[in-house]
């Protein structure tokens, strides 16, 4: 699938934010055209100029530098654009923020739709591998050492899983997020007469956003979720990335990165091939963490607006949305040439030599002597051969209960990993039949 990348940075640059306060602008005066509240034709005049490519942008600077204000600059380059009569009607009862807060809101369209898709990309490769491996049998590992045997398809169809709640969240927030503000300075809609009902209205069917109940110029929480969902889906994506980082290890070895011919590990050691795209990810991550939390900071504004929250908001916003791309990006080119080494994986499986077969042997052995009776004996042949490097199978042998109890033949049988991998295959198999629909 192709990067976003590229489509998210020039969403957020300058003359994508431009572009979009000027969408804004043409939006109100279409609305307030259409109303008959100015003349029909400085509505035209202003939609026709409202575009960056007419307005004389290399002066924006200039006028910043006297304002001091963002928006009136832009203000004046348009008015010019549209012409001295028409030019007067621009902006009309609106406030600075309803026009950016929309327009930030259109940027989030945006990237609720790259988003969206991206997620989908991956989600689609992660069930080719339940698909592929859902009988591939691997260890699994609780708090880094490893516990009892799983399949590679069952870890990925996790994955999926997962993936398929980030997808459900971005749909479920859309519905709230995705809303216009114009309300005027305080929220009030008293710039707008009897027509601010009818004005908002018409700027949301023409800017495909819905229309608020009230005000949310001093509510943050719209702008806060969606820094939050992309929060969720980077906690998703760096927790997969981890564990490709972890089973890269050398003394592990199961999965590995994509790599290319003509791709350097490392400038000194010419064997290196790192997980360089896995630690980016787990990077970028971490870094849309920290804006969700200084957009969360900036939740707390007094009365009906401010512009302490105002100045860092964007910034934040922009910033999170770009490191989004960015991890999207690689999520999708990591999971779609994942490398999986089904040998080691096998070999890894006998490391310990039985012992994470432990479960298996204790759980046989206390339907006949007990659970808790089970669990004391096993626990001390399993510890005193891992600590002293002994074979587990012939200490279990050597131990009357359980030779008893189980008979040497089941011993052996007990201590088969692939005979002790519970549902893992089932699972795979049904997360990709789950959620392919």
């Amino acid at each position: 699938m192709e990067a976003i990348l590229p489509q998210v940075s020039d969403l957020f640059s300058r003359d994508g934010r431009f572009t979009r306060w000027l969408q804004v602008e043409a939006a109100l005066a279409n609305a307030q055209g259409a109303l008959g509240i100015i003349p029909a034709q400085a509505a035209r005049d202003i939609s026709e100029a409202a575009h960056v490519e007419k307005l004389a942008l290399d002066r924006y600077d200039e006028f910043y530098a006297k304002t001091g204000h963002p928006m009136v600059s832009m203000l004046r380059l348009l008015e010019a654009a549209a012409g001295p009569e028409s030019g007067q009607y621009i902006h009309l009862g609106a406030t600075t923020q309803d026009i950016m807060d929309s327009a930030m809101t259109l940027a989030l369209r945006s990237m609720f739709t790259l988003t969206r898709a991206k997620l989908v990309s991956i989600q689609s490769s992660v069930l080719d591998l339940c698909q592929r491996h859902a009988d591939t049998p691997m260890m699994g590992r609780t708090h880094n050492i490893q516990a009892l045997p799983i399949t590679f398809g069952y870890k990925a169809a996790i994955w999926a899983d997962e993936l398929e709640r980030c997808i459900d969240r971005l749909d479920q927030s859309a519905q709230r997020i995705l809303a216009l503000q114009l309300s005027g300075a305080v929220g009030s809609m008293v710039s707008f007469g009897e027509d601010g009902d009818a004005i908002q209205e018409k700027m949301a069917e023409q800017l495909g956003l819905s229309v608020p109940a009230v005000s949310w110029h001093a509510s943050r929480d719209r702008l806060a979720e969606f820094t939050g969902e992309l929060a969720l889906i980077g906690g998703c994506l760096g927790r997969i990335a981890q564990e490709v980082y972890l089973l890269m290890g050398s003394e592990t070895a199961e999965l590995s990165e994509p790599w290319a011919a003509g791709k350097v590990g490392s400038s000194t050691m010419p064997h290196k091939v790192n997980p360089t795209s896995t630690q980016h990810m787990m990077s970028l991550a971490r870094d849309i963490r920290y804006h969700h939390a200084a957009v969360l900071e900036m939740m707390w504004v007094d009365h009906e607006r401010n512009i302490m929250h105002f100045v860092g908001e964007r910034q934040h916003i922009e910033a999170c949305c770009v490191a989004a791309g960015e991890l999207l990006d690689r999520a999708d080119a990591l999971m779609a040439g994942l490398q999986v080494n089904e040998a080691n994986m096998r070999a890894n499986l006998n490391r310990l030599g039985g012992l994470t077969q432990s479960e298996h042997v204790m759980l046989e052995l206390g339907k006949r002597i007990g659970k808790q009776h089970a669990h004391e004996l096993i626990n001390q042949i399993a510890v005193d051969a891992f600590q002293n490097g002994k074979n587990f199978e012939e200490e279990l042998k050597k131990n009357d209960t359980v030779v008893q109890a189980l008979g040497a033949e089941q011993i052996h049988a007990l201590l088969d990993p692939m005979q002790y991998l519970g549902k893992c295959p089932e699972l795979a198999r049904r997360a990709v039949q789950t959620l392919r629909k």
